[in-house]
């Protein structure tokens, strides 16, 4: 709904614009002009654009309005976690709010999100963290487009650097009993825990006794430890049943006669574990008593995956053991490392069409660092059989692990 009145020599226009709020705009002497701007109102109207204050909104203002509409309504709805609220107010505030925070939110455009870039850039930040910056920033001016503030999001076009992969370092079975062997309880559970099932520090850490079902042996994972309290796993996909290995299980077991607390791995107290006092002091002292090299406590995760590929597990499997939210997630990641299971597709074909009866060769581990062959160990002394989607890991595939 929109209307032309003239008031002294100027034309004036009247319309609700897409907030349905009225609005008054002065066009001048011109009637064909006035009614040329009330036609393309009425065009944003219809198309859910509108012109609200964006002339006078500092991107300062619209952070904070952000952060108090958005982030925080969505922290109180539960669909972000307290965990992603503070990564997101770091970000803005430092790195979006002091580049671009006394700029005009209209005067934005896409030239300037590229010199933010190269700002980033110049800081000497990773391309990951780039990425996480400019993701925000994707978001925080959806939003000022769906609010009426923008037309267009400056930051749409805008690509992520692309950086390189950090360096997978797993360890072969034989490093595994190793550092195994070396540790006392309750650590020495807790690490054969990691190794066998690829659990991330944060489930690990929040895993209570009434999640491990010894009857069905499996783990199940519904919640994780962040900052010592108790919350969902890093996605829907997270919450899943893993299979445990006999070795395992029977550690758990002879644990669990010694429980102090509703978790299966805490401090002498009985209280959750500190996460930055056991990944920087821990488990780093951990290595050194088994006389193994340095390295992230992420990576006995990746020694899961590798030990799973190793022995020849479908990939969809390996996606619902680690909690992956779709199987590209696993294939970009992991997929370098299954060149045998291409092969062996390969074979099954070739059989399939021809009946050529073609034995596959024992798979074996060969990788501790990405391009970096290793010592070869049998898979069988250590990983987890997950042939057919998913069967259960027996004791004779934890071979040297008993204690």
């Amino acid at each position: 709904m929109g209307a032309i009145r003239k008031r002294g020599k100027n034309y004036i226009i009247t319309f609700y614009d897409a907030t349905g709020k009225r609005r008054w705009e002065t066009v001048g002497p011109n009637l064909h002009e006035a009614r040329q701007v009330l036609d393309k109102r009425m065009w944003e109207r219809r198309n859910g654009k509108s012109r609200v204050t964006r002339d006078t909104l500092t991107v300062a203002e619209f952070v904070k309005k952000w952060q108090e509409d958005y982030l925080t309504v969505q922290q109180q709805l539960g669909r972000l976690k307290p965990s992603t609220i503070i990564s997101y107010q770091c970000n803005l505030a430092g790195h979006i709010a002091p580049f671009f925070g006394a700029m005009s939110l209209g005067d934005v455009t896409l030239t300037q999100v590229q010199e933010f870039i190269k700002a980033l850039l110049g800081k000497g930040l990773s391309p990951k963290t780039i990425g996480n910056v400019i993701a925000i920033l994707k978001e925080m001016f959806k939003h000022a487009v769906q609010w009426g503030h923008l037309d267009t999001n400056p930051a749409q076009y805008v690509e992520r650097p692309r950086g390189e992969d950090k360096e997978m370092d797993v360890f072969t079975p034989e490093e595994i009993r190793r550092l195994i062997d070396a540790q006392e309880e309750p650590l020495r559970t807790l690490l054969l825990t990691a190794a066998l099932t690829g659990m991330r520090q944060g489930e690990l850490f929040g895993l209570l006794w009434e999640d491990i079902d010894f009857a069905a042996h499996v783990i199940h994972v519904r919640r994780a430890l962040w900052r010592g309290r108790l919350g969902t796993p890093k996605s829907r996909r997270s919450r899943r049943a893993i299979d445990v290995p006999a070795t395992l299980e029977a550690a758990l077991h002879r644990l669990s006669a010694t429980r102090r607390s509703e978790f299966v791995f805490c401090s002498e107290r009985g209280t959750p574990i500190d996460a930055d006092n056991f990944r920087h002091r821990e488990f780093p002292q951990a290595l050194r008593r088994a006389g193994l090299r340095r390295v992230r406590f992420h990576d006995l995760r990746h020694t899961y995956t590798s030990l799973l590929i190793a022995h020849g597990a479908h990939p969809k499997y390996i996606q619902a053991q680690l909690g992956h939210a779709s199987i590209q997630t696993t294939l970009d990641r992991y997929g370098h490392l299954m060149p045998q299971l291409h092969q062996a597709e390969a074979q099954k074909l070739d059989q399939l069409v021809f009946g050529n009866q073609v034995t596959t060769p024992a798979r074996r581990l060969t990788a501790i660092r990405v391009g970096r062959p290793l010592r070869g160990s049998k898979m069988g002394e250590v990983a987890a059989s997950a042939g057919n989607h998913g069967s259960k890991m027996g004791a004779e595939n934890t071979k040297g692990l008993a204690t």
